[in-house]
């Protein structure tokens, strides 16, 4: 599987490659541009794809380095949203208020956030919302859409690795199944947590905390190792 899905991007990559190597002077403007889209849109998740398969070894050591600063929460998720949604047509809106400062590893929420909001856009229906609020020492983001949600028999199945809701024959979209376990050891590790809530009355709800600024660790930089798990939700 994981495989087919390194192989994927490549092949795309590869192939509009070459047609742009022989066919160049025959093509206008538009198609140059169109396959030029493609190929950065592939190559983003090829990249992605291999950031996900690489991190696991080191999260499983417990040494994945994790330099935290204050990040503006609205903005990592506005900025974050934009790359997953910017080739789709569905709804995508985040209503975080302005000032909500986070203590955080930058690219390790990024990837919280990306993991999140691709499962949205894979399986989420037609609208994600990004929202949360604050819980003390903590922000908890809410990351819903009006999809047809994750049955309760597969609520836990989906934050194991390689696991996805359709598989075999009836599997139809990217993805090895890394995305969700991957993100909330992330969140874990920075000191929150990540679950999964139904919406009411339709769609799905994944949640994650992350420790608010004013409540930082006193070390800017750490390792997994020394950051323990929170209590599940």
């Amino acid at each position: 599987m994981v495989s087919h899905e390194l192989r994927t991007p490549l092949t795309s990559i590869a192939g509009f490659t070459e047609t742009l190597r022989e066919s160049w002077p025959k093509l206008s403007q538009e198609e140059i541009d169109e396959f030029l889209v493609i190929m950065r849109r592939e190559a983003a998740h090829l990249s992605n794809l291999v950031e996900d398969i690489l991190v696991i070894p080191r999260l499983e050591a417990g040494h994945l380095r994790l330099d935290a600063t204050d990040l503006d929460l609205r903005s990592e998720a506005f900025r974050t949203g934009q790359l997953v949604f910017q080739d789709s047509d569905r709804e995508f809106a985040v209503a975080i208020p302005g000032g909500v400062i986070v203590h955080a590893d930058q690219i390790r929420l990024e990837q919280v956030l990306r993991n999140l909001l691709e499962n949205a856009r894979k399986y989420g229906g037609d609208q994600v919302l990004v929202e949360g609020e604050a819980q003390d020492d903590l922000y908890r983001v809410v990351v819903s859409d009006n999809g047809p949600g994750v049955p309760e028999t597969d609520q836990d199945r989906i934050f194991e690795h390689f696991e996805q809701v359709t598989k075999g024959d009836a599997r139809s979209d990217q993805g090895v199944g890394l995305g969700l376990p991957i993100a909330r050891t992330l969140a874990r590790a920075m000191g929150g947590d990540l679950w999964y809530e139904a919406r009411f009355p339709i769609g799905s709800q994944f949640c994650f905390t992350i420790q608010l600024a004013q409540v930082a660790a006193p070390s800017d930089a750490a390792t997994i190792g020394d950051l323990g798990s929170s209590p599940a939700a």
